[in-house]
């Protein structure tokens, strides 16, 4: 999507960041925009993802207006 001018980031949870790391490179990019998360979210309530996201919009709407 970045290649079409389309904004992008990941938001990932801890376990991953390093295949993020090592992913980029083989797609041409030195790094990714991501947004890393703990692990693991998918036990999380409604309550606790809005107090998690609440922790993170700043930081991804950094990522994703951050000059290329």
């Amino acid at each position: 999507m970045e290649s079409r001018g389309i904004p992008s980031m990941l938001l990932i949870t801890e376990p991953f960041q390093p295949v993020v790391e090592s992913f980029a490179p083989t797609v041409g990019m030195a790094t990714y925009p991501a947004v890393t998360v703990p692990h693991p979210v998918s036990t999380l309530d409604d309550e606790s993802l809005q107090k998690l996201a609440t922790t993170i919009i700043d930081e991804a709407i950094t990522r994703l207006t951050a000059a290329a």
